[in-house]
């Protein structure tokens, strides 16, 4: 029964911390952001070192580590930089909140439209 434990807390041990390697095999940057104008954006951009794909209204970038990217609001600063006008921003698992976002938008091109 003695040698059943110990064979039993040795697994639930290499198990977790096999767990623990495969996440930080994974680790890394994830971002997301909803476009307000989808047709302004480039299908395929590096922004701060993270590949960004576009497609539709949904942009998605990843890195396999978390490099110049700072603060989730300065990250959607430089996407929004690049893609333009957010609807939404989420990284690490956290999401912009309205003033946040309106903060964010404010680093988007923006385009002068000629007057008559």
């Amino acid at each position: 029964m003695q040698n059943f434990k110990c064979v039993r807390a040795f697994a639930v041990a290499a198990a977790v911390f096999a767990s623990g390697a495969a996440y930080a095999q994974t680790a890394g940057y994830r971002g997301e952001a909803t476009l307000k104008s989808p047709a302004a954006a480039p299908a395929e951009a590096v922004i701060a070192g993270a590949a960004w794909r576009c497609e539709g209204e949904l942009c998605q970038g990843a890195a396999p580590r978390k490099g110049n990217l700072d603060g989730v609001v300065r990250e959607c600063k430089k996407v929004v930089a690049v893609v333009g006008t957010v609807a939404s921003y989420r990284s690490g698992g956290r999401e912009l909140t309205d003033g946040q976002l309106r903060a964010c938008n404010k680093a988007a091109p923006q385009m002068l439209t000629a007057q008559k």
